[in-house]
């Protein structure tokens, strides 16, 4: 099936094939939609290329649909009021009632499928399109608004209760238009790779957002009355109280895609507009639990090795959130994996379950912190133990004296860069020798966008079907590696400065964050833009 993205870009060479526009005019265009991101009717008639009514008329005859010039039927405002004025107005569609089963539908953006695709599951209908000019459905929406003596109001009505009832909750969450949204939005961002779907009701819409590749992206909008449905649904899968609407609550649910089993972690807080929800996805499929998958090249792969086959000691990995730590503990973990090794993790919260691991989450809830498990954990006769994050000096110490007691502990600091450690752990209030003692290497990490393999050799940097436009498409680690040597331990026992730290530690080897990033920019693995936006904003 051609997306919609490849089918408006056909429409448009077929304008110029025709000879109802030129070339130039065609480029335009596809350059205002890409910047922009307008539906496509709105950027062709912005620019002036072609009138409304022939925007319509040459969309009709190329999909093959009916051009409808007055989509204001008396059945409308039923079907209106269900779906929202303002979202039909946003989407500029107009329903026109349902005929052998099929809801009609007036739109001016034929190529918009997910609009198409959410009120097919909003009224859970098959659709069937036909074109109007944007500003006829505009019209038509505001006078039969102006007509209707009490418009529902959705988001009044389903806030504005002081009782919460529980079966209409229920109810709502088992609709088939809800159960389907769900899916399809679990199922997309899947798709999509995203590691995050967030959730947003607005006035009068709910909106729809992935996380890909370390950047928020709209994908949809969809009519504010699937709001309650969809975050009670969600709410029940996690196994939270559906009639709490006024704390914020987390849990943890397992759906089946595509035939695998997914885990997700969800966010429920309140907002002005209702609750609002983010879901991280922890996909057991997608980890990549080796080095060299996560952009380790295999010397740095090998150092790696070296500084964790060893018996005692703390290893660092610095970043900040969403920088691609865990996943890096994760797979060095996995490499130190064998029935000989007693493997211990301390986690908040854990997010992936890996065989012939001891995994501990922690619940500060009931006192149990980061250093009430750790202390715990190191009287199981562990070998190696990861701790989640360095967070306070109470955990910090625990770590340091498990690593000079034989253990190899690893774990998370959240710095910009691998000397920021020293630093961090000594606010703490640990002492010099101790890090001196105790510190085998520090790994500091970024994930960068990839530039798009499908189009980065092209002439003009314009994106592809591929990326979306973006010229990206996935991520890779770009990092610095400190191997602690025995000149780095006498300048951290005299307290020296960052400066100087970084100083020895470049002398001795070091190749800065910065440094790395620039030999994938040389290799056309990434820009320099995109090193400057991820290293910069540290």
């Amino acid at each position: 099936m051609i997306d919609a993205t490849e089918l408006a870009d056909r429409f448009l060479s077929h304008l110029a094939a025709n000879g109802t526009t030129t070339s130039e005019a065609v480029q335009r265009i596809r350059s205002a939609r890409r910047q922009t991101g307008q539906p496509l009717d709105m950027v062709i008639r912005e620019l002036g290329v072609l009138p409304e009514l022939t925007i319509a008329s040459e969309m009709a005859r190329f999909l093959d649909l009916d051009v409808i010039q007055d989509c204001g039927v008396s059945d409308g405002i039923e079907w209106l009021e269900k779906l929202g004025w303002d979202y039909a107005a946003e989407k500029a569609i107009f329903p026109m009632g349902s005929k052998d089963s099929n809801l009609h539908l007036a739109i001016a953006d034929p190529f918009d499928h997910e609009t198409i695709e959410a009120v097919s599951y909003f009224f859970d209908l098959p659709i069937q399109i036909g074109l109007s000019p944007r500003s006829v459905i505009e019209e038509q929406i505001t006078r039969f608004r102006r007509a209707s003596a009490s418009p529902v109001d959705e988001a009044i009505l389903e806030e504005s209760a002081s009782d919460v009832d529980l079966e209409r909750l229920l109810d709502v969450a088992r609709d088939a238009p809800v159960v389907k949204f769900v899916s399809k939005i679990v199922q997309r961002a899947i798709d999509d790779k995203a590691t995050d779907i967030h959730l947003e009701p607005q006035a009068d819409i709910m909106r729809v957002r992935l996380r890909r590749d370390g950047l928020l992206l709209e994908t949809e909008t969809a009519p504010r009355s699937l709001h309650t449905g969809v975050i009670s649904r969600l709410k029940i899968l996690a196994r939270l109280n559906i009639a709490e609407r006024r704390l914020p609550q987390d849990g943890r649910l397992r759906l089946p895609v595509r035939g695998q089993e997914v885990d997700f972690r969800l966010s429920v807080v309140p907002s002005v507009h209702g609750e609002t929800a983010a879901l991280r996805i922890l996909d057991r499929e997608s980890i990549r639990l080796d080095l060299q998958s996560l952009g380790y090249d295999a010397a740095s792969a090998r150092r790696i090795d070296t500084l964790t086959r060893r018996p005692n000691g703390l290893i660092l990995v610095t970043g900040p959130t969403g920088s691609g730590k865990t996943t890096t503990l994760y797979s060095i973990l996995a490499g130190l994996n064998r029935p000989s090794v007693k493997i211990f993790t301390v986690e908040d919260p854990v997010e992936y379950r890996i065989a012939g691991i001891t995994q501990l989450q922690i619940d500060p809830a009931i006192g149990l912190s980061f250093a009430t498990a750790l202390r715990s954990v190191l009287r199981q006769d562990p070998d190696i133990v990861l701790v989640g994050e360095i967070r306070d000096r109470e955990t910090a110490e625990i770590a340091i004296q498990a690593a000079l007691t034989g253990r190899l502990v690893l774990s998370t600091l959240h710095t910009n860069s691998a000397i920021g450690a020293f630093n961090r752990l000594r606010d703490m209030g640990v002492e010099p020798f101790l890090l001196a003692a105790t510190i085998r290497g520090v790994i500091g990490q970024r994930l960068l966008r990839q530039c798009c393999g499908a189009c980065r050799d092209l002439p003009t940097k314009v994106g592809c079907t591929v990326c979306e436009g973006t010229e990206f498409k996935g991520r890779t680690a770009t990092y610095e590696i400190l191997e602690v040597s025995e000149r780095f331990r006498e300048a951290m026992r005299s307290s020296n400065t960052e400066e100087d730290l970084e100083a020895v530690a470049i002398a001795h080897g070091l190749l800065p964050l910065r440094e790395h990033g620039r030999t994938l920019v040389a290799k056309g693995v990434t820009t320099m833009d995109e090193v400057l936006r991820v290293i910069d904003a540290d």
